[in-house]
This record gives C-alpha cells, structure tokens and sequence, in this order.
C-alpha cells in the first residue's frame, strides 16, 4: 500500500524531465486559429485540509497569467479524515494522483504534489522546479498539435500526431477562479482561492496516428460553475496516465 506522506521541505525537486505541449488559449492573448504556442502543463494535486498547501494553491493562481504555463488544479481525498471534506475531491482525481505516483513519483503519494507533462513530479510550491522543468524539452516525435475552433453549438477539436504511442484525448473541464471558506481541519478559518479548478474526466476516445477531430458539446460542459476546459491529448489511459503529447485551452465553456 502506497504511503501518505507530506514533503519535509519546499526545496525538494523533481525526478525525471518535463515536456512541452501545444496549448490554443481563444479570446486571451493567442489570436484564434494561430499556430500553438507550447507550453507546460501542471496538474498540481492539493487538499484543501493541508496547511501545505496554500503557498502552491497562490502559486498556480500566478502562473495561470504566465505565458508558457498551464497549471489544472486537482483536488485529492486523501487528507480528508484530519478533520475537513475537500469540496472539490472527487475519487477520479485520487485515483490519478496514486496512478502518477506509481508512474513517476516512486509511490510517493503527497500534497501539494505537482505533476509536470505527465513525466515528472515535483513540490507544487516550488517555482523554481516547475520553471526547471519547464525548460526540459520533451520527445518531439511523440508531440501532438491541438487546436480548438468554435463551432455552432460548442467546439471543434482538431488533433494531428505523427507518433505511435497509444494516447486517449480527455476532456477536463474546469472553474477558472473559485473561493472556498475552511471552517475545520488545518487550515479552518482561511479562505482559499483556487484556478482552473477541474471538475470532470472525460475520455474523449483515442488520439490515433494522423488528424483526429472530437466535438465538445455543452452537454459535455455542463457541471455546476464550469466557466472553461482543457482538452489533454496523453499516452496511456485515464486509469494509467502517461506522457502528456499535447493540450489546448479556452477560458470559456461557451461556443
């Protein structure tokens, strides 16, 4: 069984290299239909029960404004006995964040625990990992170009991969901002503010060997106070998240 263990530090950092992604952001700085601009993707696992967590929980606010940065807030259940139910934890997300433990973290199941491109974990407050990380270039052959257009009702996914490695395409929608009051637990009587808080895991189907294209319909969307999405292109499954090949992103639900 995969120990619960907090980092005893904010210095530790990551093992293993990260990897750019492609990220289309419509109606914020990237002009609609322009080539992809790569960036990072962080899935950062937090807790809204760890006094941990906070520092990395600002962090992501931060770099949800940098160019070069995607951070996807996860909420875990793993602290949720000390005392405070995580209101955004659904068992999905623990489920991935042990799944990556296993994968890249060595079993080290923590909070706040930041996953970069699916390849490397390191503290989620640690600036300059991530920024390290960020840096690390990744297997260009397996990268996939993802872009989003608007269509009639909803949105057009368009996927081109030259590589071979199976990759499911997942759907992730998110709340952009969301702030929570901890009345118990570790961090009772703090409030919270939370960015690209993800709500859902939809697998949208295989990314296979060319151009795939995948519609995301409002229906897909509709999950209480989801206000954007990001479409993930990644190797593996959602049980047994690999590499992440590529990734767009609109900071709104509405097509």
């Amino acid at each position: 069984m995969m120990s619960l263990r907090r980092p005893p530090s904010l210095s530790r950092r990551a093992f293993g290299r990260g990897m750019a992604v492609a990220c289309l952001v419509p109606g914020l700085a990237r002009a609609q239909g322009a080539a992809p601009a790569r960036i990072t993707l962080i899935e950062l696992f937090t807790s809204q029960g760890c006094s941990s967590c906070p520092a990395a929980d600002a962090l992501m606010l931060r770099l949800a404004s940098e160019p070069g940065m995607l951070p996807l807030t996860f909420a875990t259940e793993i602290w949720d006995y000390l005392g405070w139910k995580d209101t955004f934890a659904k068992p999905a997300f623990t489920r991935r964040h042990k799944a990556y433990a296993a994968g890249v973290a060595n079993k080290r199941v923590y909070t706040p625990q930041a996953i970069v491109n699916g390849r490397a974990h390191c503290v989620g407050s640690d600036l300059s990992a991530l920024t390290r990380l960020q840096r690390s270039p990744g297997n260009s052959a397996e990268l996939a170009s993802v872009t989003l257009t608007k269509a009639d009702a909803g949105w057009k996914a368009s996927i081109s991969r030259d590589g071979a490695v199976p990759a499911r395409i997942i759907l992730m929608p998110v709340s952009l901002r969301q702030s929570v009051e901890i009345r118990r637990g570790e961090n009772m009587g703090r409030t919270i503010t939370y960015a690209n808080v993800v709500r859902d895991l939809v697998d949208l189907g295989a990314a296979t060997r060319g151009n795939t294209t995948v519609a995301i319909t409002p229906g897909m969307l509709d999950h209480g106070e989801v206000d954007g999405f990001s479409l993930v292109v990644q190797a593996g499954s959602l049980e047994a998240p690999g590499e992440v090949l590529g990734a767009a992103f609109s900071a709104s639900a509405q097509g």
